[in-house]
């Protein structure tokens, strides 16, 4: 008699366990996952600007290149002038008018307005690889802070350095087009420098 009551609560405990792990069936179980087990996803911060201004391309007709830059902003582009005949020029695109600039501030010691944003893209008419180029502004003494390589348009290859400049930290993008060396260096307020520099395109 103790045999079959014994096999029949050994069978029902079977039979129970086995209803448990009916197959499509699932349990959820809480677990307490220890802290540094737990993977979080950084936010995505929201966009800078949702409605970006308006842009215009400067056209470099001897160098072949183009570039884009803020409706609203000023260009210098006179040494365009002699630019066949040299071995190098630059223009520049800024943010107020270059030719009637503000009054600066007692505060100001670097020549840019308060929070104003300066361009100058320079042409090198030598034909040599970014490395070299990258080179060479190490040898004129400029610190360089930071150095990246990127890929501009038409899958250009390019490189980004911080430098420390006359106005304070500045940001350089080198890339060789045409033959020509390609130096677009943004100064004062560095927003607006990829979305400028990194329209470099032939």
């Amino acid at each position: 008699m103790k045999t079959k009551v014994l096999l029949v609560l050994v069978l029902a405990f079977a039979l129970l366990f086995s209803a448990c792990a009916v197959p499509g069936a699932t349990q959820s179980i809480a677990t307490e996952l220890p802290a540094a087990e737990i993977l979080t996803t950084p936010e995505i911060p929201p966009p800078q600007n949702e409605n970006p201004p308006a842009m215009m391309t400067y056209t470099d007709d001897l160098a072949g290149f183009a570039l884009d830059y803020p409706a609203g902003w000023f260009l210098e582009t006179s040494v365009l002038v002699h630019a066949a005949e040299v071995s190098n020029y630059s223009i520049s695109i800024a943010s107020w008018d270059i030719n009637n600039p503000p009054t600066p501030s007692s505060k100001q010691t670097n020549g840019l307005p308060d929070g104003g944003t300066k361009f100058d893209v320079t042409v090198i008419k030598n034909a040599t690889t970014l490395e070299a180029a990258v080179n060479e502004v190490g040898r004129t003494g400029t610190p360089i802070l930071e150095q990246r390589n990127i890929t501009l348009v038409n899958g250009i290859p390019g490189i980004i350095l911080d430098i420390e400049g006359f106005a304070g930290r500045a940001r350089m993008l080198i890339s060789i087009l045409n033959g020509n060396v390609i130096y677009v260096t943004g100064y004062g307020n560095l927003e607006p420098f990829e979305s400028i520099a990194l329209s470099l395109r032939a």
